[in-house]
């Protein structure tokens, strides 16, 4: 699914009026009926409805939504934010605690949609920061009115919304990083734009949602055999660190992967096998008994590459000098499709010019830390350019960058002509990105949860997808993952996300057929 600029969804408003016949007054009903529908099918009748209604379409499809969900038994009130007493009376509401035994009440949040460029001043301001008072629960049209549409940053405050339904496509500001405590939970709702007008409208961003990936997880057929799943080789592990390559090969497992093949130091491999479980075969290689790799485990390491589809690098493998020329001989001679994480990436700060290889695609899975220490940024640089950094990462070096994070990105080369840092525009070549901002969930914040995601990957590189289309699969994958199996308030493990991998490939199939009957 695009993801569009606010100028690119007006443009595309005024076509579907002026090409296809289709009023305005059909798009605002339309948008207004999918609202309440979309409210009717999550919220039990009886709950108190609170629409803040702005001048704007945005505040007319809050009063259609209003309407409609008055007909089906919700208590609805309007307040219109341009007349100064119901703006003081909304503000009152919003600031009253709730009262023991009430039911909560929704905040429908149709104040400002993406016709707002500018900070938002006086009783405005006010009544954009109520909108995150906690006695209400927030669902925004649109957008959380305050964020700006493209940047996703607030002009002075801007909603906290629990909910926010994007009409017919998500805008650019609702996928950002650093707007996700605004957006809360993102739904994009269809409002029947023509399709070949989307398909004309240029984006180089999706957003990542199971219909697009379903196939990916088909079923097997039936004369299948553990051969057609591929072979993943999984090397890593240091002192201390023994646990991170086991999850990487248990998830490789649990992700279809047909044989995982573990390879240790030796000194640690007592320790592993119980870690990654018999399906994992489990090798050691020789480390003179530092507990690290060093140069000497090259040669056996060499003969599973030759077998492997593809090889996870990285997870646990801690940074030692001697572990660099390691790493830099597999790099040299490895021809498969290469994940490469952690310590791999860690190993190599400012010095990627030693990542290049021979051939075979190359996924690399930085968290904002990593990232920053490949290009030489601090932290809040990459946060603050996400986009921007993965693209020139991905262009100059010819890689597929997982940025991630709560909005983790893929950005993979391709054949297009897009600036990196802004939603369009040109100046960079070759780049695609794709943004996962449906699934996942807080509670995925834990020790591991990155070597889950690098064991998914290489499964789906062993099958014979493109680092692109692994990427964007197994991210998706393993957020949803973390939906079924984490709760956000913390307290699950990584362990917990491999064993529901199975079922979340069934969700995106499953989910899929739902949607085409």
């Amino acid at each position: 699914m695009k993801i569009v600029t606010a100028s690119q969804m007006r443009e595309l408003d005024r076509r579907t009026q002026r090409e296809r016949g289709i009023s305005e007054r059909t798009l605002i009903a339309r948008a207004g009926r999918a609202t309440a529908e979309w409210i009717a099918a999550h919220y039990s009748k009886g709950t108190r409805i609170l629409a803040l209604v702005g001048k704007g379409n945005n505040g007319a499809d809050a009063l259609v939504a209003c309407r409609c969900l008055a007909k089906l038994g919700f208590p609805t009130r309007a307040f219109r934010a341009w007349r100064p007493g119901e703006a003081r009376a909304f503000l009152i509401e919003a600031a009253r605690p709730m009262r023991p035994g009430e039911r909560p009440r929704i905040a429908l949040d149709g104040l400002f949609g993406t016709g707002l460029d500018r900070p938002l001043e006086g009783r405005f301001l006010s009544l954009a920061a109520a909108l995150g008072e906690p006695a209400l629960e927030v669902i925004s049209l649109d957008l959380p009115s305050g964020l700006h549409p493209d940047t996703g940053r607030p002009l002075g405050a801007a909603a906290r919304a629990r909910h926010t339904l994007a009409f017919g496509l998500p805008k650019f500001g609702l996928v950002q990083e650093h707007a996700a405590e605004h957006v809360g939970e993102l739904h994009v709702l269809d409002l029947g734009f023509p399709a070949d007008l989307v398909e004309k409208i240029p984006s180089a961003y999706e957003l990542l949602a199971p219909e697009g990936l379903a196939s990916f997880f088909a079923p097997r057929k039936r004369l299948s055999h553990k051969g057609d799943f591929g072979r993943v080789v999984v090397i890593g592990g240091s002192v201390g660190l023994a646990g991170a390559p086991a999850l990487a090969a248990r998830a490789a497992l649990r992700a279809g992967a047909g044989l995982v093949h573990l390879l240790v130091p030796k000194a640690l491999s007592p320790g592993v096998l119980p870690l990654a479980g018999a399906e994992v075969m489990t090798t050691p290689l020789e480390d003179g008994g530092k507990g690290f790799f060093t140069e000497r485990a090259f040669s056996k390491a060499r003969e599973f590459l030759r077998t492997a589809q593809s090889v996870v690098l990285g997870p646990g493998l801690g940074r030692a000098a001697a572990t660099q020329a390691f790493v830099e001989a597999i790099l040299g001679s490895c021809s498969v499709p290469l994940v490469l994480d952690a310590d791999a990436l860690n190993l190599f700060a400012r010095r990627t010019n030693r990542l290049r290889a021979p051939c075979g695609e190359r996924i690399f899975t930085p968290h904002p830390g990593e990232m920053g220490r490949l290009v030489g940024a601090a932290v809040a640089e990459v946060q603050r350019d996400r986009f921007g950094v993965a693209g020139a990462f991905a262009r100059k070096h010819g890689v597929t960058v997982v940025l991630k994070g709560a909005r983790t990105l893929v950005a993979h080369p391709r054949a297009v002509f897009v600036r990196a840092s802004t939603a369009e525009g040109g100046g960079m070549r070759s780049v695609r990105f794709s943004v996962n901002a449906q699934a996942g969930n807080p509670g995925m914040a834990t020790g591991g949860s990155g070597d889950v995601l690098s064991g998914i990957l290489a499964a789906l590189l062993a099958r014979g997808l493109s680092a692109a289309d692994a990427a964007r699969a197994g991210v998706w994958l393993h957020a949803r993952a973390g939906d079924l199996a984490l709760p956000p308030t913390g307290g699950g493990t990584a362990g917990d996300l491999i064993e529901v991998l199975p079922r979340a490939m069934e969700r995106a199939v499953s989910s899929t057929q739902l949607l085409s009957r």
